[in-house]
């Protein structure tokens, strides 16, 4: 029985998540710590084979992708399919206001939800679609091979619903920090989780763990 492997890596540290604004396809750019921990998870993957690389084709995302490129001699191909949460009008603005204005919506970020509709944005089911259509279509082309994949938290939280299920009502959600690492494959028709938010690469830098929104 063939096995499709992913490698998964959220992307590096923003200054919106620093200062607490929501991003979804607000299109924002790695800081100088999101820098470093790009090249960290770079060394981290330096020598393993993949015959797949893609990356969101969100500015943060195609940076910590391109610190990658460099190591591992393979260019990401953008796909528009594992960009974050089309959060619509609330894009932008700072959490704190929104844990006030959009609690329901805010909520989806910790705990277990089901259908929340997004003014001007998708809604949770659309967004949960999408992804788990990406990976089915990615799965199915790279039959057997090793794919790698550099996206977004909440990206990573539907792969992680998709791939084992939901999280209990009495659980919060998974911890997703920037540039952890993940692996889970594909085995026949069942997925499988193999590794998830390992940043032990990043405990020699000198850079903090950030697990933001």
């Amino acid at each position: 029985m063939p096995e499709t492997d992913f490698t998964m890596i959220r992307h590096g540290q923003t200054a919106e998540n620093i200062a607490g604004r929501l991003q979804g396809h607000f299109d924002t750019e790695l800081d100088e710590t999101g820098l470093l921990q790009a090249r960290a998870a770079a060394r981290r993957l330096a020598g393993e084979r993949f015959d797949a690389f893609y990356s969101s084709d969100l500015k943060r995302a195609m940076m910590t992708a391109a610190a990658i490129a460099e190591t591992i001699g393979m260019h990401p191909e953008p796909l528009k399919e594992l960009r974050e949460w089309h959060l619509g009008i609330l894009e932008g603005r700072p959490c704190r206001e929104l844990w006030e204005e959009y609690p329901e919506i805010m909520n989806c970020f910790k705990y277990e939800s089901g259908e929340v509709s997004v003014p001007g944005g998708e809604s949770h089911n659309e967004f949960d679609a999408r992804v788990a259509g990406c990976l089915e279509r990615l799965a199915e082309k790279h039959d057997g091979g090793r794919v790698l994949l550099v996206t977004h938290g909440g990206v990573m939280r539907s792969v992680f619903k998709h791939i084992v299920g939901p999280v209990a009502a009495t659980s919060l959600l998974p911890l997703i920090s920037n540039v952890s690492y993940s692996r889970f494959c594909k085995r026949g028709d069942r997925w499988q989780l193999c590794c998830w938010n390992d940043v032990s690469h990043l405990k020699d830098i000198g850079v903090r763990e950030s697990a933001t929104f």
